[in-house]
């Protein structure tokens, strides 16, 4: 018998790579408000807590005054062209398969904003995925647990019967805050090293190998 009835995943960095078009979806607002292009790689270390958090980052304090006009150029570009440039990571839609083929509920917990993490979901995963929570205005960021509680509530699944899978040190946060275990993936945004030093205790290398943490 499945160990979870629930498996909640983070979305950027463990169920999609989306980092080429997050990139170039900030970049193409930083021109059009007459900034220098920045490097991917640079940004990937800044994707995770939220829009607002990588658009504050990406203009460095001096630029305040142009934070609005960047995030909505942001948000109108990305929101539009959100599945461009974006790729299923190997063996996870067959994880997802696997998962629903056993009764095992799967949901989307993430900081990016609600309408593209829904919209990438249905598009990629449809069918697969039993509810989406992105972030909006009335809810907090992770790591605070106030989106998985919604989940745990609406699904109607204990804590102790459920598991988040996530890429990054805001991940395992959230696990911890949300009182139940957790998975972390070494194929998304940070390195292996870098979650064990932050905390992570069940790794997992691919699709096959989460898929046996799931369901031994």
């Amino acid at each position: 018998m499945p160990r979870y009835r629930l498996a909640i995943f983070d979305l950027d960095g463990t169920i999609l790579n989306t980092i080429g078009q997050l990139a170039h979806s900030l970049n193409v607002a930083r021109k059009e408000s007459g900034l220098a292009v920045l490097d991917e790689s640079d940004i990937k270390a800044h994707v995770g807590r939220g829009v607002k958090n990588l658009v504050c980052w990406s203009l460095q304090d001096e630029k305040e005054n142009l934070y609005e006009t960047v995030m909505n150029n942001y948000r109108n570009y990305y929101n539009e062209n959100c599945i461009e440039n974006t790729y299923m990571y190997e063996g996870i839609k067959e994880l997802l398969k696997e998962l629903k083929d056993k009764d095992i509920k799967v949901a989307v917990v993430t900081n990016k904003s609600d309408a593209p993490a829904r919209k990438l979901c249905e598009h990629f995963y449809p069918g697969l995925i039993a509810t989406v929570r992105g972030h909006r205005e009335d809810a907090p960021h992770k790591p605070d647990p106030f989106l998985v509680e919604e989940v745990l509530q609406e699904l109607d699944v204990r804590r102790e019967d459920a598991v988040y899978i996530g890429d990054s040190e805001v991940d395992i946060l959230t696990a911890q805050n949300s009182g139940m275990d957790s998975i972390s993936v070494s194929w998304g945004y940070k390195s292996r090293e870098f979650l064990i030093e932050h905390e992570a205790r069940v790794l997992a290398d691919s699709a096959e190998e989460l898929a046996r943490l799931i369901l031994k």
